[in-house]
């Protein structure tokens, strides 16, 4: 969209809704370029072609943006998941690698995700906080209901759990495997070897282990 179309003042439902559209698109294109760099309202605005008032009618903070990006991202997860659940064979080693596929096609996830806690607890306002946990709890709720289904032998709530802790996997695999700034160089030593972790191998293994373990459960006691 033209951004002189952007700047017109937004009246209409479907006018406010590109506006907001807009502004996490940017977010998200900027997330892609540096996952873990600092966005400032003023380059949010500029590349979404509006004022930085506007963004803030929007979004009361920087981090509200980028809150409400990481949940159309973790919807978009659960999107692949539910289609791999969809699959005429679903097995562990599916639903790991319609993970793995996932992460690879949005890099900007798992920071994202590991600065979710922080983000919640400063410069989100209690509306925006309640808002994320809401459409979390109601995806998480409806997916787990599916691999119940899927596997039959689980018990309620057991589905959920999965998912739980397979977020829990990937995000302190992955801050593991992320060494800060301070430690790259001094990783490289023969004596930093136990410390250097193949993501990406490592996740598959860890999340197919995780996953065989309640196939064995639910199907074992569905039988």
């Amino acid at each position: 969209m033209p951004p002189a179309a952007i700047r017109r003042r937004a009246v209409l439902p479907e006018d406010k809704s590109q506006r907001r559209d807009a502004i996490l698109r940017a977010a998200a294109g900027l997330l892609r370029r540096a996952p873990m760099g600092a966005i400032t309202v003023e380059e949010l605005a500029r590349r979404a072609g509006l004022a930085k008032g506007t963004v803030y009618l929007y979004f009361e903070t920087r981090e509200e943006v980028l809150l409400a990006v990481h949940g159309e991202r973790t919807q978009k997860l659960f999107d692949a998941l539910e289609r791999a659940l969809a699959g005429p064979a679903v097995d562990a080693k599916t639903m790991a690698r319609a993970t793995l596929r996932f992460l690879r096609a949005h890099p900007e996830f798992l920071p994202l995700a590991a600065t979710c806690r922080g983000m919640l607890e400063t410069n989100i306002g209690a509306e925006a906080a309640l808002a994320f946990k809401r459409a979390l709890g109601a995806r998480l709720a409806r997916l787990g209901a599916r691999i119940e289904a899927v596997y039959p032998g689980l018990a309620q709530g057991e589905g959920l759990a999965l998912l739980m802790n397979s977020h829990a996997l990937m995000v302190g695999l992955w801050q593991l495997a992320d060494a800060p700034a301070c430690l790259r160089d001094v990783m490289k030593r023969p004596d930093m070897r136990m410390f250097r972790i193949d993501f990406q191998k490592q996740l598959m293994a860890a999340l197919v282990d995780l996953w065989q373990a309640v196939e064995r459960r639910g199907r074992g006691a569905g039988e």
